[in-house]
């Protein structure tokens, strides 16, 4: 009987402080000599795993592009000046790093963008004032705890918060399924927002599956947004075993 892939997903905030979000914590600059040296101790934790695949947030169709930067890195240690990815990037201090030390030939994109409906919360300041005052308020607290966190942690302290179980159940709940109930028997808004947002995650399950053998042991470093939904497809899936992200950091 074939032994099934073990995954681990690592939540994680985006280092270089990109992208649009509704928390918006803002980092320290990842470059700095602590920053790299907190960012060391990461790396030997997840050494531990034995990943032989590294997946990442980065679009599938990019795919040529992003290993022929990863192939640059492994030989210059990382080119400021590359164009596909921010040498600050995730993907480069944590994936690319890892990647290099595990003497890996590639990283695995695995992400699919989908375009998220722009109206919901307009919709919701409008028609929906109980609930659009609640949901900005969980936003507003949820920023100040996140920047508090990223303003007095190290790195690995950061994904220890971010991977712990009962946040990642928290914002699924109040961040992402309670925005359902916008537009509920009319519009639709919230229900449709999260059908793309539950469609990207499917996509991002689909690229996985289509990269991992059995007895593979994968690395994902994604976003902490996704931890919740791609964690519960992975352990749902008969052919997967999930990982403990904590056993690791």
């Amino acid at each position: 009987m074939e032994k099934k892939a073990k995954i681990l997903i690592l939540g994680t905030y985006h280092f270089a402080n990109g992208g649009e979000h509704l928390i918006k914590a803002q980092c320290e600059d990842i470059t700095t000599e602590k920053k790299q040296k907190e960012i060391k101790v990461v790396i030997e934790k997840l050494m531990q795993f034995k990943p032989n695949k590294i997946a990442v947030e980065a679009n599938r169709g990019k795919n040529e592009e992003l290993n022929k930067a990863y192939s640059e890195y492994c030989v210059n240690k990382y080119n400021s000046s590359d164009e596909t990815i921010s040498h600050r990037n995730e993907i480069v201090q944590l994936g690319f790093r890892l990647g290099q030390i595990l003497k890996h030939n590639k990283i695995y994109p695995i992400d699919y963008p989908v375009d998220l409906p722009e109206e919901v919360f307009e919709y919701a300041e409008k028609n929906c004032p109980k609930f659009y005052e609640k949901f900005m308020n969980e936003i507003k607290e949820c920023n100040i705890i996140e920047n508090e966190i990223m303003k007095n942690s190290t790195v690995i302290e950061i994904l220890k918060h971010l991977n712990d179980p009962n946040r990642i159940a928290k914002e699924h709940s109040d961040l992402y399924l309670a925005m359902a109930q916008i537009g509920a028997g009319d519009k639709y808004y919230g229900v449709d927002m999260l059908t793309e947002w539950y469609r990207r995650n499917l996509y991002i399950f689909g690229n996985l599956q289509d990269m991992v053998e059995p007895e593979d042991r994968v690395l994902v470093i994604y976003g902490a947004g996704h931890c919740k939904i791609l964690q519960d497809f992975v352990s749902e899936y008969n052919e997967f075993e999930l990982v403990d992200t904590l056993e690791y950091l």
